[in-house]
């Protein structure tokens, strides 16, 4: 046993016990691996743990295991998690130009819907979790960015919540009622949690282009994004922004921090 374990590990642990499925097995073990303590008293239950892990995820690829892992694509994933007929077809439908099948009776939804939101020229991912919750499909939710849970009142929001705590989902949460709430404001609370900022590259050449980059992000990181030789021919940034509706210029270095709705324009040696 490990040493100074947190409740969470010994949690996790009980549920690979009486795991039923290699998915919720593989769910579990990546559980103990993150609560394991990282000390030179537990290196060699650690390495144990993540080699039973790695044999079982190869177990499961040799024996042709159907893949439901969805590629990343856009600066996020959102997982849409409810009930069935909560409303998370209807809400991917108006939030993405995605078109899945919208129907009154449950489960309608037998696989992920994945669409593409545009947020002020952003594309963030959306998937959406059948009801079923399979395990391999929550899997998924384990490594999004966030999770969209819709709901049409509390007590659906505490059985999702304690549904996602049993398949090990930790990551941000936004709360969605479309009963109560327009598409556009779900859409601004989606994307206030992924903690992100829209800045635009400005050249020559082409318009200003968004890009998504981390809340006090610095020119550095803008100008890795855009081109790797741009921080090594650096000479200095122009930004423009907007303060107060008056647009404020300024000629900025690598560790200048951004804002939302900065527009950048890199000058190289």
């Amino acid at each position: 046993m490990p040493v100074n374990a947190p409740f969470e590990y010994y949690r996790a642990e009980e549920k690979f016990k009486s795991a039923k499925t290699k998915e919720e097995k593989i769910a579990a073990l990546e559980e103990m691996v993150r609560m394991m303590p990282r000390h030179h008293g537990s290196e060699n239950a650690l390495a144990q743990l993540k080699s039973r892990l790695a044999k079982l995820r190869k177990e499961g690829e040799r024996k042709g295991s159907k893949k439901t892992g969805i590629k990343k694509e856009g600066e996020a994933q959102v997982c849409l998690i409810g009930f069935a007929n909560s409303g998370k077809s209807w809400l991917l439908s108006k939030l993405t130009s995605a078109k899945p099948e919208i129907s009154a009776h449950p489960f309608t939804t037998t696989r992920p819907e994945i669409g593409m939101m545009d947020y002020r020229g952003v594309k963030i991912q959306l998937v959406e979790i059948p009801a079923t919750f399979n395990p391999a499909h929550m899997s998924i939710a384990r490594t999004a960015e966030a999770i969209l849970l819709v709901v049409r009142d509390d007590n659906e929001r505490i059985e999702l919540e304690k549904m996602l705590r049993d398949h090990f989902v930790r990551t941000q949460l936004v709360i969605a009622n479309p009963l109560k709430e327009r598409p556009e404001i779900i859409k601004e609370k989606t994307w206030s949690v992924l903690d992100m900022i829209v800045v635009y590259t400005k050249s020559r050449s082409k318009p200003p282009q968004p890009m998504a980059l981390p809340k006090r992000a610095t020119i550095r990181q803008f100008a890795e994004r855009v081109h790797k030789d741009f921080v090594r021919d650096f000479r200095f940034a122009r930004v423009e922004r907007n303060e107060k509706g008056k647009k404020r210029i300024v000629q900025a270095g690598l560790n200048y921090i951004l804002e939302d709705g900065d527009v950048v324009e890199i000058h190289t040696k």
